[in-house]
């Protein structure tokens, strides 16, 4: 059995895909490209407008493979496969099976069904973090992996369709993502980066409590581990034993990933996010506290319905007092079932673009300035690659980058691992978001 997958959107589909190919991998079945497969899954992403097109058009593109060669099998896995089962379903005839992500532990019982001529749904979550589903073949470089620590959401924000495409938050069990840890360590990585929905509300439904703190304790002690990295931390719950454990843990980055997504108060109360905005100045203010030099990323959606422009002057004026290292942003997206999609004041395409642009201009100024102040230091860099172009040309990320969404650092030499730590000076800025080091003998 031949076997594609397609990846589409975050990291949460990556570690996804990586399950899947695990378990096939696991029964002998071997990965190749869309062209070659007998078998191609798309794992896809529905969680603004723009993805679910690149989601569409990524799915119709392989059924125009499949109509030139019609003995392939399209599986349909992932968001979209999710939320809008039944109107593919019916629409897209030619997709053989729909998967949704609550299911995918299952992907081999569905290969060998299709390849039987069903034609399989199989969409819906378990109420407990399914555990037979964690063998896994990480796709990013050896030297980093994705941890995915829990699956789902439950706190319901006005604009999201999280919850409904993966469901109400599962916590994973300590000792699952701490032998995960192991096996991962054992094959070469040297960072961890834990994910979920939201990170920092890990344990609540499996201990009683808030766990992270606990969990990142036991994470330390793994011998090989170097670098263990936050992303995706739900700001109302961010615990003070949290910020204590990052400070006084090497291994752990002195890096966190905060999406806020408004710094109005009237417009954070109609996304339903907890936390008001003095406890956000406050949580900032003891991170930067307790954890000197810490790096702090943050992501806002602009144009959300009923936005002034005196709400979004408030946001670049948090954006200029609090200055974020790095920031991503979205333009609002009016998701079918959500409360926000049926406010009133939805907000014009093009002012939302343009909202858009003054806020990534004015924090690419911000971002510039941040990594100015790494000049002349020397940083750890774990190396993670070479360029194609030039073979003396090294990239990699320093403590302050997380894989795939901030800047790199490049690094000239002859003879460098992949993989490795090694001291670097940074000597200068690349188009404001990157480095430029060189290695201290």
């Amino acid at each position: 059995m031949q076997v594609a997958i397609v990846t589409l959107g975050c990291a949460k589909n990556v570690v996804d895909s990586e399950v899947m190919q695990g378990i096939i991998e696991d029964k002998g079945h071997s990965l190749t490209d869309p062209e070659n497969a007998d078998f191609i899954i798309v794992n896809t992403c529905g969680f603004i407008e723009a993805a679910k097109e690149e989601s569409i058009n990524k799915i119709l593109e392989l059924v125009r493979l499949k109509e030139q060669d019609p003995a392939k099998k399209i599986i349909l896995a992932g968001c979209l496969a999710q939320k809008y089962s039944d109107e593919l379903w019916r629409h897209i005839p030619e997709l053989d099976a729909v998967l949704g992500p609550g299911r995918i532990a299952e992907v081999l019982e569905v290969l060998e069904q299709v390849a039987g001529g069903e034609r399989v749904r199989r969409v819906g979550f378990p109420e407990v973090w399914s555990e037979k589903s964690w063998k896994r073949n990480v796709f990013m470089p050896r030297s980093t992996a994705y941890l995915k620590i829990a699956e789902g959401c439950s706190n319901h924000c006005s604009y999201c369709v999280i919850p409904q495409m993966r469901g109400n938050y599962r916590s994973r069990p300590v000792e699952s993502i701490l032998d995960e840890a192991r096996r991962l360590a054992a094959n070469g990585t040297k960072e961890i980066v834990l994910i979920a929905q939201d990170t920092t509300r890990y344990g609540v439904d499996l201990y009683g409590r808030f766990y992270l703190a606990e969990l990142l304790r036991e994470l330390v002690r793994i011998p090989d581990i170097s670098w263990v990295r936050l992303l995706y931390c739900y700001p109302a719950h961010f615990t003070d034993e949290l910020i204590a454990v990052m400070a006084e843990e090497s291994k752990i980055c002195k890096y966190v990933d905060l999406p806020l997504q408004h710094a109005d108060p009237d417009i954070l109360r109609k996304m339903n996010r907890k936390g008001s905005v003095e406890e956000i100045y406050r949580l900032i203010q003891k991170l930067r506290t307790y954890i000197p030099n810490i790096t702090l990323r943050s992501t806002f959606i602009v144009g959300f319905p009923g936005e002034t422009e005196a709400q979004f002057s408030r946001l670049l004026s948090f954006l200029e007092e609090m200055r974020f290292d790095w920031v991503g942003a979205f333009t609002y997206s009016q998701e079918e079932g959500t409360p926000a999609a049926r406010m009133r004041g939805q907000i014009p395409a093009r002012i939302k673009d343009a909202r858009y642009h003054r806020l990534m201009l004015l924090q690419r100024e911000i971002t510039r300035e941040c990594n100015s102040h790494c000049l002349g230091k020397i940083m750890s860099v774990l190396i993670e690659g070479k360029s194609e172009d030039d073979p003396e040309l090294f990239f990699g990320r320093t403590e302050r980058q997380a894989p795939e969404v901030d800047g790199i650092v490049y690094v000239r030499s002859r003879d460098l691992k992949i993989g490795e730590f090694y001291p670097v000076r940074i000597t200068s800025v690349v188009d404001d978001y990157d480095l430029l080091g060189e290695i201290v003998k």
